[in-house]
């Protein structure tokens, strides 16, 4: 049997920054451990042959549900963050497992392997299984799961994604959607002319103006479809000014100055909606200042929240009932706070739990990332519970 931890270490000491733009190295050792595992050789699926993605099903038997555990085999790079420890030795310190990734998500596709493996060596009744391992979350998923959105039939009748799912600890949500992505720039217009005569001939500085929108843009609430019953953190968000772009330097009133907008959505909101809200709050006591809000000139420029899960469903109902029996209680369900594959595997048709899986966010994308040992363990013993109560429901069970 896979040990989990020893697994999850050796996918940290496996590079795959998005930067590099290839996961072939994390992907191959994969496939390797899977077939050692004793489970089927995953097919390749890639848009371009440097950026594989990987799939494999254990099939059980007639009847019963398929459910698909997903997860990302890349991470951010390190950047400019100031590690304490090498970000691909996979240290060890207590309960801490130290690493570029290990939380985002390496623990949680080694916790979805040894779950496969255990049900593979000790089977359900019926359904079936798969393992979705994908490239390029972490930069679009333009050769991930957009790309399988449109180019894998998985027929699936759930599937969880293994993100670092806890807020202020570990499995301490059941998030049954994850927010969506949304880029715009606000920008800001003059005349272009000689900074001394500012006061004197009373002319707009467009840094200024963009400045004063960003300060009435940032942290604005939005409107938001009404809140599910019972889901938590249900909550838009808006983060203006994270870059700037215009102007010359010293002696020139710049003629344009725009700063990038960001805006976490929910399921519902719609690109039209939020512009219009944005443009009518940018705008607000300008004080004749020519202020415009537009889309973000990028293909990631808006991407939707994913479908809330029903919370009396079978894929609900069963990550309930794993945490009861593994962490002792039943998460509260929650709308997660970022972006995840979840956006583009709704293409697929089927409803997805957009991050169950072991770490806290706040650790992932900065120095120093780590994941609890003891998470790690659980996160293999939820996922096969999972599995078990979803593939194959106790007879009578709705579904």
């Amino acid at each position: 049997m896979t040990d989990v931890l020893e697994l999850a270490r050796e996918l940290i000491r496996t590079p795959s920054p998005v930067v590099d733009g290839d996961e072939r190295a994390v992907a191959a050792l994969m496939a390797d451990v899977l077939t050692d595992a004793g489970l089927p050789r995953p097919t390749v699926h890639a848009l371009d042959p440097t950026r594989p993605n990987l799939l494999t099903t254990l099939d059980f038997g007639a009847g019963g549900a398929h459910l698909v555990l997903c997860g990302h085999l890349d991470t951010k790079p390190v950047g400019d963050a100031a590690w304490s420890a090498d970000p691909f030795g996979a240290d060890l310190d207590g309960d801490r497992l130290y690493g570029l990734g290990s939380g985002d998500m390496k623990a949680g596709v080694a916790a979805m392997t040894v779950a496969a493996e255990r049900l593979a060596e000790e089977p359900p009744r019926c359904g079936r299984l798969s393992l979705l391992l994908t490239a390029d979350e972490e930069n679009g998923a333009v050769y991930g799961s957009q790309f399988l959105g449109r180019a894998v039939e998985l027929a699936a009748d759930g599937m969880v994604i293994g993100e670092p799912g806890g807020i202020a600890e570990d499995f301490d949500r059941l998030h049954v959607s994850s927010r969506g992505l949304a880029r715009f720039d606000v920008l800001a217009s003059a005349r272009q002319g000689h900074s001394s005569l500012s006061s004197v001939l009373g002319m707009r500085n467009a840094g200024a103006d963009v400045a004063a929108a960003v300060t009435r843009l940032h942290g604005a609430e939005l409107v938001t479809p009404l809140a599910p019953p019972g889901v938590r953190d249900w909550n838009a968000t808006v983060n203006a000014g994270l870059a700037y772009r215009g102007g010359w330097g010293y002696g020139v009133l710049p003629d344009h100055v725009s700063a990038l907008v960001e805006v976490r959505t929910l399921p519902g909101m719609t690109p039209g909606a939020v512009l219009a809200e944005l443009t009518e709050r940018a705008r607000e006591g300008a004080d004749g200042a020519d202020v415009e809000v537009r889309p973000d000139a990028t293909a990631a420029h808006w991407i939707d929240a994913s479908p809330l899960v029903p919370a009396d469903g079978a894929l609900v109902r069963a990550a309930e009932a794993a945490g009861a029996a593994v962490l002792g209680h039943r998460p509260p369900t929650s709308v997660f706070p970022g972006t995840t594959d979840a956006s583009w595997l709704a293409g697929l048709g089927t409803p997805c739990l957009p991050a169950l899986g072991p770490g806290l966010l706040a650790r992932a994308h900065g120095a120093d990332e780590w994941v609890s040992v003891r998470a790690v363990h659980q996160a293999a013993d939820l996922y096969e519970q999972l599995a078990r109560a979803f593939c194959a429901p106790t007879a009578g069970e709705p579904r």
